[in-house]
């Protein structure tokens, strides 16, 4: 087994993975946004061959920092998660195989701690948790977990939904409009868009994960992954969503905001109804709305108004070994 410490912007063999077991937080277009905005990450991604046929087996993102026990890999700093993406027709014994070898190769090169944190199992093409039974094996520990919830759309029709979000869908669409952005909205715009989001996680006593600055950066770096939407009231701007396009056939509700002035006429509701819509129209699998905990305590209403769409629980897992 081959281990190689690789520059993603113009390598051929992770791009040529990539573009079959696509994912954006592996895309160099989108990490690049931690390099512009100076994020002081220091990544190190790897790549891992089979020794015998040169073969590319698997890609995994990574950075390293300095932690108290000292040297750390993280799967990934400056994205929602990392862990591997595998080739196709791999088994529990391949991916043991490359997990060994990524043990070696930190212990080679100082490293004392390695954390990957990985996303839902459902997102893979067929679900399986052979991978996470190959960390298990080789030593690694669950040692986070957060609940996110997903739909599968599919399953997801108006019809399903209990009468209160109907009616409330309903009402509101005589009320609202739903706007798709696109990357060319004016400047006055896109801060009034930025605002609503500021201002509702400001009352959370949180900020965004991005400033206005960045999101415009991968929205123009990655236009056809990073979607925005709008809605307001009579040409008022009341809300927004911003959607990441994670793999060919997922979706990732990445901010959900409201202005608390329109709250009455269910813009939350609404706005994300539509989007759900939206992806079920232009044939995605899955609809993720995010988690619904926060260091470690689940948020009953968060909760509660994700599953009212039929949103059903995954976990997030984080794993880690100590060397």
């Amino acid at each position: 087994m081959l281990v190689e410490r690789v520059n993603i912007e113009n390598n051929k063999s992770w791009n040529e993975l990539l573009t079959s077991k696509y994912n954006i937080f592996f895309d160099y277009k989108f990490l690049k946004y931690n390099i512009e905005f100076k994020k002081d990450i220091e990544f190190h991604h790897l790549i891992f061959k089979s020794a015998d046929q040169n073969k590319v087996l698997a890609l995994l993102t990574g950075s390293e920092e300095i932690s108290n026990t000292g040297k750390a890999f993280y799967s990934c700093k400056g994205a929602s998660f990392g862990g591997f993406i595998w080739r196709d027709k791999l088994d529990v014994l391949d991916y043991q195989m490359v997990i060994s070898a990524l043990k070696k190769y930190l212990i080679a090169n100082d490293f004392k701690t390695c954390i990957i944190n990985n996303p839902p199992s459902i997102y893979l093409d067929e679900f399986n948790e052979e991978y996470e039974y190959a960390l298990q094996k080789e030593g690694f520990n669950l040692t986070k977990y957060s609940l996110t919830n997903i739909i599968n759309l599919s399953d997801f029709d108006y019809n399903k939904l209990k009468n209160p979000l109907k009616r409330s869908i309903r009402n509101s669409s005589e009320k609202i409009e739903i706007k798709l952005l696109s990357k060319n909205e004016p400047t006055t715009y896109m801060k009034k868009f930025y605002n609503i989001l500021l201002n509702n996680r400001m009352l959370k006593n949180i900020r965004p994960t991005h400033t206005l600055e960045e999101l415009l950066y991968l929205k123009n770096n990655l236009e056809d992954k990073v979607i925005f939407f709008s809605s307001e009231i009579k040409k008022t701007l009341t809300g927004i969503c911003v959607l990441f396009l994670v793999r060919k056939d997922v979706i990732l509700n990445f901010y959900l905001a409201t202005d608390e002035k329109y709250k009455k006429y269910r813009v939350a509701d609404y706005l994300l109804y539509t989007t759900i819509n939206w992806a079920k129209e232009n044939n995605f699998r899955l609809y993720d709305i995010g988690t619904s905990d926060a260091k470690g305590t689940l948020i009953e209403g968060l909760y509660k108004f994700k599953k009212k769409f039929r949103a059903f629980g995954y976990l997030r897992k984080s794993y880690s070994i100590n060397f």
